[in-house]
């Protein structure tokens, strides 16, 4: 669940910055540029990227400015926190609550998914009449020139409408066009170039992998606007595509051929969910054809250094990953040791470099010295306090140390005991992760 909170995070910072785009550039960028920040905000919302974050620390951990900073800690409060002990596993309140966040994460995807799954036999039923369909020999020399000329390589199929539906693509690796209009018309060659230039992007398999962000997200209603706005961008974009270069006269026709087409869309629309089409919906006419009518845009390398810009700054939310943390106790730990690596923030340190800590040379013996009420020795007796106010640095690349930490513990009849552990820390983040009890050493009365 971890995962899917910082994808969100991402997707939802990449939708905002294209949505300030939209807002305050809405007369200097391309339809293109937008359609490209829109599909990055699908990207940054369906695939993890921890690994970018560990790029970039090996890459700023180079410059002067981090090397002088400390470790930016958080508490353990907000950290998933896995405790294993008598061979079971015992998780801290943040933990629980993610539990129930990942049930009710999973019973909405159901949902969706279900009712994805009913409007895929509704396509099918629907795509069962065109099955048997095959195109004439003029049908194949006017759609492989134009597969030629867009550079497309796959198979497309240019299948006359049955039932009057608007001229629509649909399928990814084998694209099937539908237009139920003259194939010698003026027309039917702006409209199957609109589609060819849909199928040369691959905009249907966008679309569907938008379909599946909404199972992963659905409770985010950033994703809705950005699935309501996906739609009108990309058809804008692929305007631009196919008008680029036409006289007035061509431009003409086609914004009427986009009026016709929403209106049989409105009317005859086929059931297919994943699909690229060439009318929208009337509202939407009139955001297109302003587009497609405006001038005096940014060229496109212009627009594309502020998109890479844009995209570039939305990948720091790679720093909101964090990896959970764990402490492995022995096999007799008792119920209250449990309970308190469990409830509290423990295993914290400030990094070496940052100067933050008092560092004593300890010489090991036979009877432990206490120094801190809980503290770790390395294997050259550096003696390191662990604070129970800090949490870890959630961003750290571990490098851990083999030593012992010892927990002091105070009994309400003025008794103590201290619990020495076989354990790791981290030199850059103090992380502590136990491993085997080595021994334990009581006092009637406390002396420290």
């Amino acid at each position: 669940m971890e995962y899917v909170l910082v994808m969100a995070l991402s997707g939802t910072t990449m939708t905002c910055l294209y949505l300030l785009a939209r807002c305050l550039l809405r007369k200097k960028l391309s339809a293109g540029t937008y359609f490209l920040l829109a599909k990055a905000a699908v990207f940054y919302y369906l695939i993890p990227l921890p690994f970018v974050k560990n790029w970039y620390r090996e890459l700023f951990s180079e410059t002067t400015l981090v090397s002088r900073m400390g470790t930016e800690r958080i508490s353990l409060t907000w950290t998933k926190y896995l405790v294993h002990a008598n061979g079971g596993l015992h998780a801290n309140g943040y933990a629980v609550i993610q539990t129930g966040m990942a049930i009710v994460w999973m019973a909405g995807a159901v949902v969706l998914l279900i009712k994805q799954l009913i409007e895929y036999v509704r396509i099918t039923h629907w795509f069962a009449g065109y099955a048997q369909i095959k195109m004439t020999d003029r049908e194949k020399l006017f759609i492989d020139s134009l597969r030629r000329e867009y550079g497309v390589r796959r198979r497309v199929s240019l299948i006359p409408a049955l039932n009057g539906e608007p001229t629509i693509t649909f399928g990814v690796f084998r694209p099937v066009i539908l237009c139920g209009r003259d194939m010698e018309s003026r027309e039917t060659k702006l409209l199957v170039r609109h589609e060819m230039v849909h199928i040369k992007r691959g905009d249907v398999f966008w679309k569907i992998l938008l379909e599946f962000t909404k199972l992963l997200h659905w409770w985010n209603p950033f994703l809705w606007k950005l699935r309501k706005d996906f739609e009108v961008v990309c058809e804008c974009s692929c305007d631009e595509k196919v008008m680029r270069g036409k006289t007035e006269s061509e431009v003409k026709t086609y914004l009427r051929l986009m009026i016709e087409e929403a209106l049989d869309k409105k009317s005859n629309g086929p059931p297919v969910k994943w699909k690229a089409g060439f009318g929208n919906h009337i509202k939407e006419i009139n955001e297109r054809m302003e587009n497609l009518m405006r001038k005096n845009k940014w060229n496109r390398y212009a627009a594309g250094v502020l998109a890479v810009v844009l995209i570039f700054a939305n990948s720091m939310t790679v720093f909101a990953y964090r990896d959970p943390v764990s402490a492995v106790l022995p096999e007799e730990a008792s119920e209250k040791e449990i309970a308190f690596v469990v409830d509290n923030d423990v295993v914290a340190f400030t990094p070496d470099s940052a100067g933050g800590n008092v560092m004593q040379v300890y010489d090991m013996a036979d009877d432990y010295e206490l120094h801190y009420e809980n503290q770790f020795i390395d294997g050259e007796g550096n003696v390191f306090p662990v604070s129970e106010d800090d949490g870890i640095d959630p961003h750290c690349s571990h490098v851990y140390v083999w030593g012992e930490a010892g927990n002091h513990s105070t009994y309400s009849d003025g008794s103590c005991e201290v619990r020495v552990y076989r354990a790791e820390r981290c030199a850059r983040c103090g992380q502590i992760v136990y491993h085997e009890f080595l021994r334990s050493q009581t006092w009637a009365v406390c002396p420290h």
